[in-house]
């Protein structure tokens, strides 16, 4: 855990020391790979727990093989990919180790990646999280190979896992990363109203190779699970996306574009 005001002082992470910074906390976890985190915050007790998706091994070439045949066009795409798991850690900062008698928690264990939470959240004790995962829920050896594409949205309860939501889409359809905005005159820093919002998503059809953009409504207990509320081809095919953000308020003017939807 490294303090922010210590960018301010190097040129770059490079003229960082992690190891003989004394106000750099560095504390073993086990052996994991990790791209995205889900978020971070300091409990009652001064602990920080954050949640991460994690992996026993990556490897960043396994998108070819060696010759040089593409990932989707193998028999087996996923068959050399390592399984994803959504994995809760609470760390004793002072004692600079994993928390007694609060060993690493699995939240998911559906391929999940791409967790969301509302932004104003961010740093918040957090309930939900909202990844994408596979379509189906499948018994796998998070040690061994074999996964999945996107292919559902999941609610995750960090609290009771086993209470955890899920929507599914067409086997062939997929998803992209998912975006939380808040419903109107809601606080979801409040007690109650962590989840009174929406997803918004993309949905990549490998079939028609069209691009539709849907809105669920995630307030309540199965609300997901109900499907969206709302759901639109676009006019354009969009391959997946990644990592967006919703702003109240901002909305998009067509007739600001020309004919060759070049901003005017």
């Amino acid at each position: 855990m490294i303090p922010r005001s210590l960018f301010d002082e190097t040129s770059g992470v490079t003229g960082i020391d992690i190891l003989e910074d004394d106000r750099i906390i560095v504390v073993p976890v086990q052996n994991h790979f990790n791209f995205h985190f889900g978020n971070c915050f300091e409990d009652e007790n001064g602990n920080v727990v954050f949640d991460t998706v994690q992996t026993t091994e990556i490897s960043l070439d396994a998108m070819t093989d060696t010759r040089g045949i593409s990932i989707w066009d193998q028999p087996d795409p996923f068959g050399s990919v390592t399984p994803n798991t959504l994995v809760r850690y609470t760390i004793d900062v002072q004692n600079k180790c994993i928390a007694t008698g609060i060993p690493p928690k699995t939240l998911s264990t559906r391929i999940p990646e791409f967790p969301s939470i509302p932004k104003e959240m961010s740093t918040r004790k957090h309930r939900y999280l909202y990844p994408v995962a596979s379509h189906l829920q499948i018994e796998l050896d998070v040690n061994s190979k074999g996964s999945g594409p996107a292919g559902a949205l999941q609610k995750v309860d960090t609290e009771n896992p086993e209470l955890t939501e899920n929507f599914a889409f067409e086997p062939y359809e997929f998803p992209g990363e998912a975006v939380f905005a808040t419903k109107t005159g809601k606080d979801v820093t409040q007690p109650g109203q962590e989840d009174a919002g929406y997803l918004l998503v993309h949905i990549v059809n490998g079939k028609d190779k069209t691009t539709d953009f849907a809105i669920f409504d995630v307030e309540g207990k199965g609300s997901l699970e109900k499907g969206p509320i709302v759901r639109q081809k676009l006019p354009t095919f969009l391959p997946h996306l990644l990592h967006g953000n919703f702003f109240e308020g901002v909305t998009f003017d067509f007739d600001a574009f020309d004919s060759s939807s070049t901003l005017q």
